[in-house]
C-alpha cells in the first residue's frame, strides 16, 4: 500500500494493481520467511513464531494507518487513502464473487504440482516429516524451511492484496479479520493437501459466514461459530492423537 499510494491517479489501473500485488507478495514472503529462519537458526517453533509475528505486523499496520499513511479526509475510522473505484478488482462475470476466488483455486493447483511433482516439494515433505532423516540425506534443511515459509507468506500477501483491492479499497483495522487462524484449521482438516484445501476452506467459510444467521434465526450468540470451529479442531487433534492406539481406531486387519 505504501508503495502504491503515490501511483494512484498517475498510472493505469493495471500497473497499480500489479505493483500492489507484487508488493504484497514480497512483503508477506519476507515477513514469514523470517519465521523459517527463526526455526532453522534458533529452533523456534514455526507456529508460535508466526503467531507472534502476526501481532507485530498488526502493530506496524496500525502505526502507519493511524500515522503517516492516514487519510485526513476520513475522521471516523483511521484508514489509508482509497485506491479508487476504477482501480478495484472486479467481480467474476455473472457472480457476486471477485476474481480472488479463481486465483485461489488456481494457486492451490499450482502448489499441489509444486509439492507433489517437483524435487523441491519432495525434499520439503521429507524435511517436514522427519527432520533428522532429511539431515542424514544431506538435504539443505534450512533453505527448505525458509523457502517454504516464504511461499506461505507470499500466498498470505496475495490474499491481503485481494482484501484491499477487491473488498475494502483501502487499508484499515477491518483487514485484521483473523483469517490466518482459520487457515490453520483448514490446513489440518485438509491434511495439508492443496487440492483438498479448496472444499474445506469453502466449508469453514460457510460456517463463519453463518454467524449472523445463527444469531437471528436461532437466538444464539454470534460467537457460536467460533465454538463450533474450536470443537472441530479439538476433535481433529484427539483423532490424530489416538489414531492407531485404541482398538476402535484400527482397521480389522491391524487388529
Amino acid at each position: 500500500g505504501a508503495i502504491a499510494i503515490p501511483l494512484i491517479g498517475a498510472v493505469p489501473s493495471y500497473v497499480l494493481l500489479t505493483v500492489m500485488l507484487f508488493a504484497a507478495m514480497i512483503a508477506g514472503g519476507a515477513w514469514i520467511g523470517c519465521v523459517g529462519a527463526l526455526r532453522h537458526f534458533r529452533g523456534v517453533n514455526e507456529t508460535i513464531a508466526s503467531l507472534l509475528m502476526f501481532y507485530i505486523a498488526v502493530s506496524i499496520l496500525n502505526f502507519f494507518v493511524e500515522g503517516a499513511l492516514r487519510d485526513p479526509s476520513d475522521p471516523n475510522k483511521p484508514s489509508t487513502a482509497p485506491i479508487g473505484a476504477e482501480n478495484m478488482v472486479g467481480l467474476i462475470p455473472g457472480t457476486d464473487v471477485h476474481w480472488g476466488l479463481l486465483v485461489g483455486i488456481l494457486l492451490c493447483g499450482l502448489l499441489y504440482l509444486l509439492m507433489n511433482r517437483t524435487t523441491f516439494g519432495f525434499a520439503a515433505q521429507i524435511a517436514g516429516g522427519n527432520l533428522r532423516a532429511a539431515q542424514a540425506q544431506g538435504l539443505p534443511v534450512g533453505k527448505l524451511m525458509v523457502i517454504s515459509c516464504a511461499i506461505a507468506g507470499a500466498c498470505a500477501g496475495l490474499a491481503g492484496f485481494f482484501e484491499v483491492a477487491a473488498i475494502h479499497g483501502k487499508a484499515n483495522a477491518s483487514l485484521i479479520a483473523g483469517y490466518g487462524f482459520t487457515g490453520i484449521l483448514v490446513s489440518f482438516l485438509a491434511r495439508h493437501n492443496p487440492l483438498v484445501i479448496v472444499p474445506v476452506a469453502i466449508f469453514l467459510g460457510g460456517i463463519a459466514a453463518s454467524g449472523g444467521l445463527v444469531q437471528r434465526r436461532m437466538d444464539l450468540p454470534d460467537a457460536t461459530v467460533l465454538l463450533l470451529q474450536g470443537l472441530i479442531f479439538l476433535v481433529l487433534l484427539v483423532s490424530e492423537t489416538f489414531y492407531g492406539r485404541l482398538p476402535f481406531f484400527r482397521s480389522k486387519g491391524a487388529q
